[in-house]
């Protein structure tokens, strides 16, 4: 479980760094957050003056949406990012949305679960001694809320194990 973390972790830089990059090319002023802004906002970075949080590794059928996080603080659905953007592997692509309006989307929910397989409720692992809350939504749920999608294979899972293989043969 910790290799899968850290290959997580790792995975999350990369797609973040290639993130930064995409918004030079297209001549956005980027700043990355501190380390406060980064941990207590849920900002990673600065895009124009405005904060978006970047998240990776997502998949069509499958984006947590972030209420409470292990530790019982807010979530980064309740952070003070402007933006939140998701990576989201089958389409190579990241995909930009208010976080305002993810978080209204999901306002009503309150019937909780312990299963990830259940939709549109709370998921909790509290009977394990977690605090984090999330719900399960589907791209085809939020797709009517992006506010951008930018087309960018360079950060996908392939790529990064094709960079993380080529780094570690040298």
């Amino acid at each position: 479980m910790i290799r899968k973390q850290y290959y997580d972790f790792k995975y999350g830089d990369f797609v973040e760094n290639h993130f930064a990059t995409c918004m030079k090319d297209r001549s956005n002023s980027v700043t990355k957050s501190n380390r406060h802004e980064n941990m207590h906002k849920h900002i990673d970075f600065y895009i124009n003056d405005k904060g978006v949080d970047v998240k990776g590794g997502r998949h069509l059928d499958t984006i947590w949406l972030e209420l409470t996080n292990v530790q019982g603080r807010d979530g980064w659905l309740k952070g003070k990012a402007d933006y939140i953007c998701f990576y989201i592997h089958e389409l190579e692509s990241f995909c930009i949305y208010n976080r305002i309006d993810l978080l209204n989307l999901i306002g009503g929910v309150t019937e909780t679960t312990t299963s990830k397989k259940d939709y549109w409720k709370i998921y909790t692992r509290s009977k394990w001694g977690r605090k984090d809350q999330i719900v399960k939504v589907s791209y085809d749920d939020i797709k009517h809320l992006e506010i951008q999608r930018i087309y960018y294979p360079d950060a996908s899972k392939s790529a990064y194990e094709f960079n993380t293989y080529e780094s570690n043969t040298l």
